[in-house]
């Protein structure tokens, strides 16, 4: 199989994962708003099953007499804790693009990465790791734009830095 061939066969593969990545995103935003409802203010005015958020977050409309949140266990186990889900894709996107994009074997940006974040082990606060990570705090703008950006990723960018990969050179820069 030539390289052509290749590249377009695994551009293919990461624009398939995009086909329904914004309608998971919004109801990954919709499961968090209603576990931040649910868990918050006690006691909850209505029942759970009166609370519907589905049709302001979601394309699909809420099918009346169903309780599709019985199936929804993190309401339960996570206690309000759902949201982390966006946030670590977040932050995983903002550091991913700021240090691994170009080159995601470049043996200084490994160990950059390991000093400021993996070798604490949880002696410090995450929110400080990120913070010293991207030289910046994490707010909710650069919560949403890091989604945003996450969904519309050119994958071509891989492809231009594809042959850098292959040469044992560029991972030692």
């Amino acid at each position: 199989m030539g390289s052509h061939c290749q590249k377009n066969k695994v551009s293919q593969l990461c624009e398939s994962k995009k086909i329904c990545a914004a309608a998971d995103r919004k109801f990954q935003v919709f499961y968090t708003t209603l576990d931040q409802i649910y868990h918050g203010k006690y006691p909850l005015r209505n029942s759970t099953t009166d609370i519907n958020y589905q049709e302001k977050f979601c394309d699909l409309p809420y099918v009346p007499n169903t309780a599709w949140k019985l199936w929804f266990s993190y309401l339960l186990g996570y206690g309000a804790k759902y949201y982390s889900y966006l946030m670590l894709r977040a932050v995983t996107f903002m550091v991913w693009k700021k240090y691994f994009l170009q080159n995601p074997f470049s043996r200084a940006t490994r160990k950059c990465y390991c000093r400021e974040m993996l070798a604490h082990c949880g002696g410090k606060e995450p929110f400080l790791m990120v913070e010293s990570v991207l030289h910046k705090g994490p707010s909710i703008d650069n919560f949403v734009s890091a989604l945003v950006s996450d969904l519309d990723l050119d994958f071509e960018t891989y492809f231009m830095e594809f042959e850098k990969w292959k040469h044992p050179k560029s991972l030692t820069s």
